[in-house]
């Protein structure tokens, strides 16, 4: 059930890998903001780490865990923000628009939001 797969899009370890994979994107970008750079590091928008990762045969649980250890060290690194801080902006390459700390965090909540609808559908319709 894990593994299958709707409309030849990722399977459900595929979409939890996802979300793990590109953690270290967003924590690089999040120290893009807390040491002042202009622009925000680029993104793969191909997403070949994912596509290249195997992520179905590893276990749920493991991709949980690795998402879980990865999550909580970008955490640790804006837990203690004040608000000049989450204000700071750097321009979002590809939208080519200035984006705030905040707004930053906030990009990656609705990220990870659209990949666990995703989870959800596909456990739904298993």
């Amino acid at each position: 059930m894990l593994t299958r797969k709707l409309d030849n899009e990722w399977s459900a370890k595929e979409q939890v890998g996802h979300l793990y994979d590109l953690e270290e994107l967003w924590y690089g970008r999040t120290g893009d903001f807390l040491s002042g750079k202009a622009i925000l590091r680029a993104a793969d928008l191909g997403n070949a780490k994912t596509h290249q990762s195997g992520h179905n045969k590893k276990s749920i649980g493991g991709l949980i865990e690795q998402f879980s250890s990865a999550r909580n060290k970008l955490i640790d690194m804006v837990r203690d923000v004040n608000e000049a801080t989450a204000a700071l902006t750097a321009l979002h390459p590809r939208l080519q628009t200035p984006m705030r700390l905040i707004d930053h965090l906030f990009f990656i909540a609705e990220h990870d939001d659209h990949h666990l609808t995703k989870v959800r559908t596909l456990l739904r319709e298993s």
